[in-house]
Formats: C-alpha cells, sequence, structure tokens
C-alpha cells in the first residue's frame, strides 16, 4: 500500500448494532467484554505506540513467537498449553497454519516508558497472501521470520517485497536455532545477499523455547517507527478485518490514521457513504477488552 508509511494510531474492534439485529439476551454472554474494566489508552501518546506484522513462510514459527510475545508481556500466562493462542478457526488449530490474520494488543515497558505494541499474526500460505497485503497496511513495520533450518523459501521473498513496497522497516528474525539441523550463519549469508539486510541486524532467537525472544520487542521499539497521527484531526480510519454477529450487528477491526472515535458516535463509510453508529470500542488482548474511546 503506497500510504503505509502514514499508519494507524492504533487499532480495535468497532461495533454497531445493525437494524435486522436481535436486541442482546438479557445474560452474559461468554464472549462479552462488557463486565471487564475499561482500559484507559489515552495515556499512550503516538510516540509510544507500535504497529507490527509477523510475517514468514508457512511453518516457519510465526504463531508460536506470537505466543511467547504475548506470555513476555504479561498479556496470556505462560502455560504448556499456550500453543497458537491467536489461531481461532478450527481449521487453523486442526492442521497447524494460521489461516486468517489475527491482532492483539500488548503493553510492554521499555527503558521506563510504557509502549502499546499492537501485533498481527499474519498467514504464511500463499493462497492466503492477501490476508498479509491487508494487514501491513495497518502497520509501521514487519518481523520478517526465516527457519534457520530451511532458510528463506518462496513466501519468504514474497512477504518481504509486499513489506518492502509498502516501505514498511523491517526486523529480520532467525528462528529455531535449537534445532539440530539449524544453520543460522547461512541464512544470515542469504537474508543480506537477496534482501540487502545486513548480517549484524539479524536477530537469532527459538521461539519455542523463548531464547532471546525479548530482543526482539526491544528491536520493535527501536526500529519502527511510531504513527504518524494526530487526535485533533477529524475521524479517518482503515477497515482491515470484520466479522458480524447476531446479537451486537458489524464488528470492525480498524486503524486509526487520525481523530478520536468513542462510543455513541456516528460514522460515515467513505466508500458507500453509509452511516453508522458506534456501539462499542475497545482492543485485543487477545480477547475484546473495553477501553473509554480510542
Amino acid at each position: 500500500m503506497a500510504l503505509a508509511s502514514r499508519a494507524a494510531l492504533r487499532w480495535a474492534r468497532l461495533r454497531r448494532r445493525c437494524p435486522a439485529a436481535r436486541p442482546p439476551a438479557p445474560c452474559a454472554r461468554p464472549y462479552s467484554a462488557r463486565h471487564r474494566e475499561k482500559i484507559d489508552i489515552s495515556t499512550y501518546s503516538a510516540e509510544s505506540i507500535r504497529n507490527f506484522s509477523i510475517i514468514a513462510h508457512v511453518d516457519h514459527g510465526k504463531s508460536t513467537l506470537a505466543d511467547r510475545l504475548l506470555e513476555i508481556t504479561g498479556t496470556i500466562a505462560k502455560t504448556d498449553r499456550n500453543k497458537q493462542v491467536l489461531d481461532k478457526l478450527q481449521v487453523e488449530r486442526e492442521r497447524g497454519i494460521t489461516v486468517k490474520a489475527q491482532t492483539a494488543s500488548l503493553f510492554y515497558s521499555h527503558e521506563g516508558v510504557n509502549y502499546l505494541l499492537n501485533l498481527i499474526d499474519t498467514p504464511g500460505h500463499v493462497d492466503f497472501s492477501y490476508e498479509v497485503s491487508r494487514s501491513l497496511s495497518a502497520c509501521q513495520g514487519v518481523i520478517l521470520v526465516v527457519d534457520a533450518n530451511e532458510g528463506i523459501q518462496a513466501q519468504t521473498v514474497a512477504n518481504f517485497y509486499l513489506a518492502f513496497e509498502a516501505q514498511l522497516a523491517i526486523i529480520p528474525v532467525i528462528n529455531k536455532i535449537d534445532l539440530k539441523n539449524a544453520d543460522p550463519e547461512r541464512v544470515e549469508k542469504q537474508i543480506e545477499k537477496l534482501f540487502d539486510i545486513p548480517v549484524d541486524e539479524c536477530i537469532r532467537i527459538s521461539a519455542k523455547q523463548g531464547t532471546n525472544v525479548e530482543r526482539v520487542l526491544q528491536k520493535v521499539i527501536e526500529k519502527i517507527p511510531p504513527p504518524q497521527c494526530n487526535t485533533t484531526d477529524p475521524l479517518k480510519a482503515l477497515v482491515f478485518d470484520s466479522t458480524f454477529d447476531h446479537y451486537r450487528g458489524v464488528i470492525a477491526n480498524i486503524a486509526l490514521f487520525g481523530g478520536e472515535i468513542q462510543k455513541g458516535h456516528s460514522i460515515v463509510s467513505a466508500h458507500t457513504k453509509k452511516r453508522y453508529e458506534v456501539n462499542e470500542v475497545g482492543i485485543l488482548t487477545p480477547d475484546e477488552q473495553p477501553t473509554h474511546k480510542l
């Protein structure tokens, strides 16, 4: 996307009630976050926000890395059962691959500063490349994961150029260094030769064991630029994903390019010119967490 460098302030779920939708049931639903205390994210300025995606060839460890990042930041509890936390579809869990891009907001403190890190875990299979390109439009940078054993593969190259053409910051990460046949030196040379990224910028990790994963978070803060947005501007947002709920209506994942949005606001689609009422706003952690405004 040509305008990707303008980036999003933060993303979350935006809800509106469709006219045909039934009213909410009086009892609490298991997927509802209404009972939770709302998070105040107004304390996070644009300078302390990072929006990034994890991209890679299929089965190079994107989702495992996402699990470790969620654990390190305290977003989820550290247990042996944390496998593919962001892969929510049944087919994803059965086959062990990511089909649909999923988002999560992480809170992390680095050198005395609190950061809000918005992560998108993207698919690696070529059939779902549109999910990747759509996700990159909401980011300022990417983590490019490469298997230390297999090296650079077809979708590694394809996803790299999606990020490169969008002018995003790229952080190369060599995963699975714990494998017996791992050869990170060879992979580093591949990355330097094909992508013109210096060897010393590559980070060697084992997402499965958690080795050196925190260094990835630090690199995200250091290398990926914050979004260029102003809350005093008129509202401008990009819908990069959406679902429909029969009780609550449309649930849209949005990336804010400017302005603010909160419950009760009336918004207009620039494409369809249709008007919508905002019924609830929040972030994903990775479950729905309501906020006062975005």
